[in-house]
């Protein structure tokens, strides 16, 4: 038997059409690419290329039968899920609906009040809205009538609502949105975040909540304090699997839980800015048994978070009724969290972002942070981890062998993201050749790169945030911004997939530039992200600088030189032949 041409061949067609299947996932143009290999992979891409396309003017001209004819013939047989632009004529789209055999999801954009929302549908449905230029209207309108009910019945079609807008005078659904046929295959509800807020208009979205029977997805959006259900009666919400609530103000007593809540099938929860100490008082925590996913974070206006109870309640959770945490997500007192309760989930936790309610915001308060002890204790505690946020202090813990063995005792770490506070203090006079913060990233940076490989290294500086961040207040700080120098900061290292990394410094969103280097415009002047190779990362000495940056040619012009090179010496060696005669 002939052995084949290529290692990649001799897989099983299902594991190369699942690598494809990645692969689409990954950078789908690429799958068109890999069918012009051979006959054998265009086989196997020909159908994952083709399961999801967009549709365009040029597909439904006309002459698009005569001018891509097999290309209309493998959307027909391949072809699952297909994008449609509002703008294109319904009837031509229709036509290739209609011919494509195996039809699962269709996405439509469709302009609407000055709003554009976005859906998928057939079989299974997924419908985004998303706002363009919006318009206070008294009622919100959801297109049903795209849908053929008779369809959904025949194709035991399931609907997914995302980034449904519910603010303002834009709190109420229109009649037409409780169509039983339709509520009753609703399983999934996003909101978008509210601008203004919700108020207290709630009853339109909890009676759709309440027709859905099917519901398994919610996830409710408000902003500042929030608001909450009012239910009364037997009102009872559908058993939620994935439960994000946002700004959402729980005053329910546990009577009202138990009469209105349903956490029985609760698989993902996540509370965000909002009252946790009420919501773990008032609920019964073995219904959470089930969890892989908890995040707590950010309490913002619920001020009475900030006392234990909340994070006692949270560890009681973690450590007793919890099975197998995937994913843990908390900002806590972390002094009253004892990290021997991720015990339990010392097999499962792949996961980890544990930070205090201090944080780094204020240059007068200390955020408590993790001893390298406990951080190399947790390392052992939890062998499969392999994405871990925590709090650091950069004086003692990530600037020497010490503080680095810790941070690599997690045997599958390989994403990392430190908050640790500004080294520039107000008073601190403004030297332009030296960087503290960037100087104490880059030692960081060098250590760990050094010990393993690493997916992403980010280091957060005081207080960080890309979105929604506020600087630092008062006059001496006031004017360090002028001239270029933040106390909150953000530094980060990838990997760049050529065997180096590229490393740079984020812009927060609506603030000044600050690229990796010293003073405001970087190492360069330009204001651009230095991109570096490993080991070029610097020591942290002298004026702070970036190392050189590390020249990346693509295989195109790097042929194109060896070209030009064999070129030349062909030239030379002709001319010492002629001379030589």
């Amino acid at each position: 038997m002939n052995e084949p041409t290529s290692p990649l061949l001799s897989l099983s067609p299902e594991i190369l059409t699942l690598i494809i299947t990645h692969l689409r996932t990954l950078h789908h143009p690429s799958v068109f690419t890999l069918r012009l290999a051979c006959r054998s992979l265009d086989a196997l891409a020909t159908p994952v290329a083709y399961h999801s396309i967009h549709l365009n003017a040029a597909i439904l001209s006309p002459q698009a039968e005569s001018l891509y004819p097999q290309s209309l013939d493998k959307v027909s047989r391949f072809t699952h899920e297909v994008t449609v632009r509002c703008d294109l004529p319904s009837a031509d789209v229709a036509r290739i609906l209609s011919a494509i055999t195996r039809l699962t999801l269709v996405r439509s954009v469709i302009l609407s009040s000055g709003r554009s929302a976005m859906f998928k549908l057939i079989s299974r449905t997924r419908w985004s809205y998303v706002a363009r230029n919006p318009i206070d209207a008294p009622t919100l309108r959801l297109p049903w009538h795209i849908l053929d009910t008779t369809q959904l019945q025949r194709s035991n079609t399931s609907i997914q609502v995302e980034n449904l807008p519910l603010g303002g005078s834009n709190c109420d659904l229109e009649e037409s949105c409780f169509t039983p046929a339709l509520t009753s295959r609703l399983t999934s509800l996003k909101l978008s975040s509210p601008k203004p807020p919700l108020t207290t208009r709630t009853a339109s979205l909890k009676r759709l909540l309440l027709q859905s029977p099917h519901l398994r997805t919610l996830h409710y959006r408000d902003l500042g304090i929030g608001t909450s259900f009012a239910f009364s009666g037997a009102e009872r919400l559908p058993p939620i699997q994935e439960l994000v609530l946002q700004s959402y103000n729980w005053e329910h007593s546990a009577e009202q839980v138990r009469r209105h809540w349903d956490f029985s099938q609760i698989r993902s929860l996540e509370l965000v800015n909002m009252p946790v100490a009420n919501f773990l008082s008032s609920v019964r925590l073995r219904d959470f048994a089930g969890l892989h996913t908890l995040r707590v974070e950010d309490y913002g206006g619920h001020l009475q978070d900030t006392q234990p109870g909340a994070t006692i309640r949270l560890c009681e959770l973690v450590r007793h009724h919890i099975q197998a945490l995937e994913t843990l997500d908390i900002t806590c007192h972390t002094q009253l969290f004892q990290l021997s309760a991720l015990d339990r989930h010392r097999n499962s936790l792949r996961v980890l972002r544990y930070r205090d309610h201090v944080g780094f915001e204020d240059d007068s308060k200390k955020c408590p942070t993790l001893s390298r002890s406990e951080l190399s204790a947790l390392g052992n505690q939890l062998p499969n981890v392999h994405t871990l946020e925590l709090d650091a202090n950069t004086n003692t813990m990530t600037t020497t062998a010490n503080s680095i063995d810790s941070i690599t005792s997690f045997p599958h770490l390989t994403t990392l993201t430190l908050h640790v506070q500004t080294q520039i203090r107000a008073s601190d006079p403004i030297n332009p050749t030296h960087d503290p913060d960037r100087t104490a990233a880059l030692q960081t940076f060098t250590g760990l790169t050094n010990r393993r490989r690493w997916q992403r290294i980010t280091i957060n500086v005081g207080g960080w945030r890309r979105r929604s961040m506020i600087r630092r207040t008062g006059y001496a700080w006031k004017r360090h911004n002028e001239q270029g120098v933040y106390a909150e900061r953000c530094f980060w290292l990838e990997a760049d997939g050529r065997g180096g990394y590229s490393v740079g410094e984020e812009a927060a969103l609506g603030g000044a530039w600050c690229s990796v280097g010293s003073g405001p415009e970087g190492a360069d002047g330009t204001g651009r992200d230095a991109r570096m190779k490993t080991g070029q990362l610097g020591d942290g000495r002298g004026d702070g600088r970036a190392a050189i940056p590390f020249i990346r040619l693509s295989s195109i012009t790097i042929t194109i030189i060896v070209i030009i090179v064999i070129i030349v010496i062909i030239v030379i060696i002709v001319i010492i032949v002629i001379i030589n005669m």
